[in-house]
């Protein structure tokens, strides 16, 4: 799905565009994600070396971009001047049994953490998805020592319904236990 380009002015006045990606911005979301994976390295799932990976052949970066304009999920990133600073993803499931759920993912560089664009895009996404027939509720994955993030949740009504043991290892060996949290627009 194609978001149309939104202008965000954060708290401390930078003028920011939400917008989905080109193919063209494959290598420049390569490099943001290598970027945020490495600052933020112990709350992602994801880890550098991917994004390293993708360095060579950016044909795979293109190709999620391409699909994602293309499918019902909502994928932007978030651009500073034209510097990808973040990105967010609304991904619908599609099995007959789970299309009542969506889940949600999204990162931020640090630079731009606390500056309400969590926020924003949680708004924009939680609209889309109450918006979308069928859809019942919004479910994420979070790493139990990010109060931050899940502060953030909290507000926007997601409530902690499981926990998951070990969600990540991390690179020293330790693993870092995640909580499951679900937005639930039925009740």
């Amino acid at each position: 799905m194609i978001y149309e380009p939104k202008e965000f002015i954060t708290k401390t006045g930078k003028r920011l565009i939400i917008k989905t990606p080109e193919v063209e911005d494959a290598r420049q979301l390569i490099e943001a994600m290598v970027s945020i994976t490495q600052e933020s390295y112990d709350f992602l799932i994801a880890h550098p070396d991917y994004f390293i990976g993708l360095r060579d052949d950016i044909s795979k970066e293109e190709a999620f971009i391409k699909t994602n304009r293309e499918c019902k999920n909502t994928y932007v990133c978030i651009y500073d001047e034209g510097r990808i600073v973040g990105n967010c993803e609304l991904r619908l499931f599609t099995m007959a049994k789970s299309k009542h759920r969506c889940e949600i993912g999204i990162v931020i560089a640090k630079d731009y953490q606390n500056e309400g664009i969590g926020s924003f895009l949680f708004d924009e996404m939680i609209n889309i998805a109450r918006n979308t027939q069928g859809v019942e509720q919004m479910e994420l994955d979070v790493v139990s020592t990010n109060e931050r993030a899940k502060h953030l949740y909290a507000k926007k009504g997601f409530v902690k319904v499981g926990d998951i043991p070990h969600q990540i290892k991390l690179g020293d060996g330790r693993y870092a236990d995640g909580e499951k949290m679900v937005l639930f627009f039925n009740k």
